[in-house]
């Protein structure tokens, strides 16, 4: 059924108008984007077809020109339209984010970000969030991809691209695609020589995170960082000290 023929009231822009746009479906907000459909197809089920191609909302994120424009009755300018749509959306999240997790101290804020930039992924990313001295973030950057014999970004990639920014500390991040975001022996291994690497050129590994669609993990909210274990290793020896016969 054509949009036209619908109902009045049941139009998708008719409904945002009366009932506000939180109103509307997944189909009816994208359909209000494409504007009109096709002789055969309508708005909505052009929608529909949009929808289908990934299965989730998250997922629309990742869509290409070619694959928007194989829909019959899509061309160059309702696609470029979508991903201008798409990626506005990612930069608002990103600069929420900027603003709300200042000096790293909110994870949870971070690692919803990041689930909507890695977290669907169906390969493991490896990415680097650079901070300046006052904890503020300057960049960020997807430095490694993972393949099938290699899961894990070289400190050496990692530590340059924090020179080039002039970065004090970072915050490392890669995806789970399995959805299981529990720290495996090789995520601690390497967690723990990207921390070391760090420390011998005097930038702080602040925390690594791991993401999937809707979980995350944080290494320092864990105590699991290599400094943090230090300090507890120390914390236990000044303990035990303490009951040695003074001299």
């Amino acid at each position: 059924m054509k949009v036209k023929e619908m109902n009045k009231q049941e139009r998708p822009r008719e409904k945002a108008l009366n009932n506000g746009v939180e109103c509307l479906s997944n189909r009816e907000l994208i359909a209000i984007l494409l504007r009109s459909g096709t002789r055969e197809k309508s708005a909505l089920e052009l929608a529909d077809e949009i929808l289908r191609l990934r299965g989730d909302l998250l997922s629309l994120m990742d869509l290409n020109i070619r694959e928007l424009m194989a829909i019959k009755g899509i061309k160059t300018a309702k696609a470029t339209e979508l991903l201008v749509c798409f990626e506005l959306i990612k930069r608002i999240s990103l600069e929420r984010m900027k603003q709300e997790a200042h000096a790293g101290k909110k994870p949870k804020i971070i690692s919803e970000w990041l689930m909507n930039h890695i977290g669907h992924k169906e390969q493991e990313f490896f990415v680097v969030l650079f901070l300046n001295q006052r904890g503020e973030m300057i960049a960020f950057k997807d430095v490694f991809i993972g393949t099938v014999s290699k899961s894990f970004a070289n400190p050496r990639e990692v530590f340059k691209e924090a020179l080039q920014y002039g970065s004090s500390q970072i915050i490392c991040a890669h995806n789970h695609p399995s959805g299981n975001v529990t720290p495996s022996y090789a995520d601690c291994i390497s967690a723990d020589t990207l921390e070391q690497s760090g420390e011998l050129i005097g930038i702080r590994v602040f925390d690594h995170l791991i993401v999937s669609r809707n979980d995350y993990y944080s290494f320092r909210e864990h105590s699991m960082m290599r400094e943090q274990r230090m300090k507890s290793k120390l914390s236990e020896k000044k303990h035990s000290f303490k009951g040695f016969p003074q001299q």
